[in-house]
């Protein structure tokens, strides 16, 4: 079978994706930049790098009310509590040490310095698009308030007048957009461009085609937002538009199946009611831990929705079980011609949450058995939580690898990660059942050191090692005590209509409503 790879990335995009708070300013640029440096964007038929939507695009979902303020132009620059250019240019000294020693790459560098420089970026290369988008709108904006008319003149005044403030704030939090959904500066840019690159992936999805289409964008995944509220960081929910997009398309069927550490419930809503769209979601399920839904009850209230609710310490070995016990024939009911597969990290040693303790081998092996085990199906990979941006990176870099590997057709240079080297023996007879070929990329050594490139500096806590969160030895790993048992996972299977598994003896059991009986 032939494939097609196409991959949403650029440096501008991943400077604009670190725009949001919860990336650190960086997360989305250490990506992009091991990408770069192993080589592995050249692997791509289609690389898309001027990503845009408008209006129209996220009206599709979100209500107009919500859209008009998020796209609102006074929001595109530099607002009066997140006037810290600091934060988010942090970079910036080691991409000018590096361009410095490496002078050859000063024209292909793509770094730009401030902000305001995203803003007309973006409107520079969107002017020769068909789709309105708020590069026109920000210059009707900029006209109108010099005219002292105009809704951008009214938004002005906002800035100047605190009168105004208390009024303001009862919107805000209509929209929930506080606490962990703030307005930041050039939120209308971040929300067009970051859904744009999810959008404009479906411009590759064909119906009938005799390709077979595997498309990735890192930076979505915003799988909390709700039609006319931010929630968990997302504003809007890319994948959400994204199925529909597809669904005009043609596209009679599709899977979603979530790998987040955070319940996708924003997606799950959206689609509750489709017997064409089934939600899978695979999430940390007990008492308030956010988004405080995605129970086993919950499946009863719509048509087609599969909820995986875990406890504490899911592992690698379990995940796994999970996938082929229960995910895979569960998919196979839907016949789906798509899958949207949202690969969220936070579940991942070394995360902030510290919940789950999947490896980045581990998750990236459980993703690609959903690749490998429905051929006839394209395939959407997108981004989602993961709060280490070290673990991350590291994370995109390795699934971008193992996909470009398996079924890119364009010669690759300094494709060179090998495998990490693994102790357990049960690990290895599994790791090594579909990676037979994996020695010819490298000799399996746990110690092998990440590429030169203009962010290595920011892994030297870690001993530039790729797989320093994965080694028995590290002190980056840590073993967490796994609340998920064999008759657990017996009683998901039963309540899905599966087979029973065989069980063994267990210390404890986990019931339905995230109560551990001892």
């Amino acid at each position: 079978m032939q494939y097609k790879l196409v991959i949403s990335t650029s440096r501008f995009q991943s400077q604009v994706a670190d725009l949001l708070p919860c990336n650190k300013y960086k997360k989305s640029q250490l990506t992009y930049s091991l990408l770069v440096s192993y080589g592995l964007l050249d692997g791509f038929d289609v690389i898309i790098d001027d990503p845009c939507c408008n209006k129209k695009d996220l009206l599709q979902f979100h209500s107009r009310d919500y859209i008009d303020l998020l796209l609102d132009p006074v929001y595109n620059r530099i607002i009066q509590y997140d006037d810290d250019e600091s934060k988010w240019s942090q970079l910036h000294p080691y991409i000018r040490d590096w361009l410095d020693s490496h002078p050859e790459e000063v024209p292909t560098s793509g770094m730009i310095e401030k902000r305001a420089g995203l803003l007309e970026f973006y409107k520079k290369y969107n002017r020769f698009k068909k789709k309105r988008s708020i590069s026109e709108a920000f210059s009707e904006s900029e006209s109108e308030s010099e005219s002292g008319s105009g809704s951008g003149s009214e938004a002005n005044e906002y800035f100047q007048i605190n009168n105004s403030r208390e009024r303001q704030q009862d919107v805000y939090k209509k929209f929930n957009l506080e606490g962990d959904c703030p307005l930041f500066s050039f939120l209308p840019l971040y929300c067009e461009v970051i859904s744009g690159a999810s959008l404009m992936l479906s411009d590759f999805i064909e119906k009938s085609s005799s390709q077979r289409t595997i498309a990735i964008n890192w930076d979505g995944g915003r799988h909390h937002a709700i039609k006319n509220k931010a929630s968990g960081f997302c504003y809007i929910n890319d994948i959400v538009i994204l199925i529909q997009k597809l669904r005009k398309k043609g596209i009679s069927k599709v899977s979603y199946i979530d790998f987040d550490l955070h319940h996708g419930d924003g997606v799950e809503k959206a689609f509750r009611y489709s017997s064409n769209i089934q939600t899978i979601s695979m999430h940390m399920y007990e008492p308030g831990f956010f988004p405080c839904t995605g129970s086993l009850e919950d499946t009863l209230n719509g048509k087609n929705i599969v909820n995986v609710p875990l406890y504490h310490g899911v592992d690698d070995n379990y995940m796994t079980e999970i996938v082929n016990e229960l995910i895979k024939p569960l998919i196979e009911r839907h016949s789906p011609e798509v899958l949207v597969i949202q690969c969220g990290g936070d579940g991942l040693i070394g995360d902030k949450f510290e919940e789950w303790q999947l490896t980045i081998s581990g998750l990236t092996r459980n993703i690609q058995n959903l690749i490998e085990w429905f051929p006839k199906s394209d395939i959407i990979l997108l981004g989602g939580g993961g709060y280490n941006e070290l673990v991350m990176s590291r994370f995109y870099t390795y699934l971008t690898y193992q996909i470009v590997k398996k079924y890119g057709s364009k010669p690759i240079i300094d494709l060179c990660i090998p495998r990490r080297t693994i102790t357990n023996a049960s690990d290895k007879e599994e790791f090594n059942s579909d990676r037979e070929d994996e020695d010819e990329d490298g000799d399996g050594d746990g110690d092998v050191l990440l590429p030169e490139h203009e962010f290595i500096e920011l892994y030297s806590k870690e001993f530039y090692k790729f797989w320093v969160y994965e080694l028995e030895s590290s002190n980056k790993r840590k073993t967490l005590k796994n609340y998920n048992d064999a008759r657990y996972l017996d009683k998901l299977l039963k309540f899905y209509g599966m087979s029973k598994p065989k069980t063994d003896n267990c210390s404890s059991e986990i019931n339905f409503r995230g109560k551990r009986e001892e």
